[in-house]
């Protein structure tokens, strides 16, 4: 395998683990609180890092098929909040369990901005990278996707609490 192929393949993974960690973070943090409109911009959060999901485990699919690797494609099908990755980052391991020790809706969503600036950053990290105008332009609307949230949450954060 190409060493370009292989660090795009290590940083889509990377990305993957990041949006299943986002995933689980916004079911949790809708469970947290009680304020409908909190659940429901969780909820719609972790859609959309479910839809980013898809979207970088298609990316690396297309890459790799046709090698045989162990994929999280079913993960996001099965009941119940999927298991996170040995290999997942300490930063989210940490906000993770951060998340289980509060029930303050400002802290959960400071947790969450910076979640989506480490994803944002990240995504813009990557761009120019892969040297493929296709792969730039995947990163670029996912560093633009996670800023709108990073927005959409700093917005809901001065507007309710």
């Amino acid at each position: 395998m190409k060493e370009a192929t292989q660090r795009s393949l290590d940083a889509l993974s990377q990305g993957i683990n990041a949006e299943l960690a986002a995933y689980v973070f916004y079911k949790k943090a809708g469970k947290k609180i009680t304020d409908r409109e909190f659940v429901s911009l969780m909820e719609r959060l972790a859609g959309e890092e479910k839809d980013h999901y898809w979207t970088l485990e298609a990316e690396y699919d297309s890459l790799v098929r046709s090698e045989k690797w162990v994929t999280y494609n079913d993960i996001m099908r099965k009941e119940g909040l999927p298991e996170i990755p040995e290999e997942m980052a300490e930063i989210h391991r940490r906000r993770l369990a951060e998340l289980e020790r509060t029930d303050d809706p400002r802290r959960i969503l400071d947790m969450a901005i910076e979640l989506e600036e480490h994803a944002r950053d990240f995504y813009q990290s990557q761009i120019g990278k892969a040297r493929d105008p296709v792969a730039d332009n995947m990163y670029s609307f996912l560093a633009k996707f996670e800023q709108g949230h990073v927005n959409v949450l700093t917005n809901w954060k001065k507007r309710t609490l």
